[in-house]
């Protein structure tokens, strides 16, 4: 019988919460996209987990302000992009999701506007209270 050892991860990514309520998994849920995009968004950070940033560069795209988008493609209909920072408590092995909007591939911006100043309203209170972030 062939055995499988556990691997711990290397990298680890988490999720801000608002309320109790991860942020990342309530958009994705409001928006009716739990069946697509939320089983896709969780195999990127297993692949992020064993590889880091550079294993999921290939989806992402930088932001204004040091924040990074990750998109999620979808066959159809919107494509979500997950907003995180690298860090913030340690740059070289963790990143933190903060916020989510949509990736606008004619103009290559996220929408609404408002998204990146969001997910800096929510690294202000993670920094302040570093028990709203649990392991996504």
């Amino acid at each position: 019988m062939n055995v499988i050892p556990f691997r711990r991860p290397k990298f680890y990514a988490f999720c801000f919460y608002e309320g109790g309520t991860n942020v990342i998994q309530e958009w994705f849920f409001r928006c009716g996209l739990e069946e697509t995009a939320w089983p896709a968004f969780n195999s990127i950070l297993d692949i992020y987990e064993t590889g880091g940033v550079d294993a999921i560069r290939a989806g992402c795209v930088e932001l204004e302000r040091g924040f990074w988008g990750l998109k999620i493609a979808q066959a159809s209909g919107m494509m979500p992009c997950v907003i995180f920072k690298l860090g913030p408590f340690d740059e070289e092995t963790e990143i933190t999701f903060l916020a989510v909007g949509t990736w606008e591939k004619s103009r290559k911006r996220v929408r609404p506007f408002t998204t990146v100043g969001q997910a800096e309203e929510n690294l202000e209170k993670l920094l302040s209270d570093k028990t709203r972030r649990r392991r996504a």
